[in-house]
């Protein structure tokens, strides 16, 4: 029953509209009888709700569960501190994250006056995410358009400009031509101006990381999001091995 409650829940975030107990069964290939006795002990623990007399969605138990897990995860917790000081001394923000099943998962979120949003899921559009794009290039080409093409979906495909790509097919072939000193740069996608880059980070035994730098202003911020990711690699390596 764990396994389906988690799979349950899982396509119920991910789906991000209510579901039946049959259109649930038929996603995780069970019976639905089986589904909805799964169900019943979700919604009496609060994890799952019932918008309608036939559907079920996520409930407030989920953010509560997520909440108190978030800063608990060695990997969250070790980063935060380096990501604010990093945002503080470049002056941009400063963004660490990873891939979950595709989904980019925002490890923190820090700006330049200290203030950092951790442990967010998705809700932005990946082919305008830097980071999300740099974690995308070390997938295998099937697996990060099979990404794309579901972010779209759920996004869609807004172009700020004209240089922006089209589709997801002439995104993921854009990025190569890019990416310098493994430095992935898609600022000129958006106004031209500005700045937004990130880099690789691996970690034994730690899932893929990207840590990026955006912002405003003409200045170039390679190497300075470089000597970051060196530092923070260092720094976790202290912390997490």
């Amino acid at each position: 029953m764990l396994t389906t409650g988690l799979d349950i829940l899982r396509i119920l975030a991910e789906t991000g509209k209510p579901l039946t107990a049959t259109a649930i069964a038929e996603r995780v290939g069970l019976h639905v009888s089986n589904v909805s006795r799964t169900l019943r002990v979700l919604s009496a623990h609060g994890y799952v709700r019932k918008p309608s007399y036939h559907s079920f969605a996520p409930d407030l138990g989920v953010l509560a569960l997520a909440g108190s897990a978030v800063m608990q995860l060695p990997l969250i917790k070790h980063s935060r501190d380096p990501l604010i000081r990093i945002a503080g001394s470049s002056g941009l923000q400063a963004t660490l994250a990873t891939l979950h099943r595709d989904q980019v998962l925002y490890l923190h979120r820090a700006q330049p006056s200290g203030h950092c949003l951790s442990g967010v899921a998705g809700g932005f559009p990946l082919h305008l995410s830097v980071v999300g794009l740099r974690l995308l290039m070390d997938l295998p080409a099937k697996e990060a358009l099979a990404a794309l093409e579901r972010a779209r979906a759920r996004y869609g495909w807004e172009r700020p400009s004209a240089r922006c790509p089209t589709d997801p097919p002439s995104c993921l072939k854009a990025l190569p031509g890019l990416c310098r000193d493994g430095v992935l740069r898609t600022d000129h996608w958006l106004d031209g101006s500005g700045f937004a880059a990130a880099v690789s980070i691996h970690l034994p035994d730690q899932p893929p990381l990207a840590l990026s730098l955006d912002g405003p202003g003409e200045r170039d911020h390679q190497s300075t999001l470089l000597q970051a990711a060196g530092l923070l690699k260092t720094h976790l390596l202290e912390y997490l091995t």
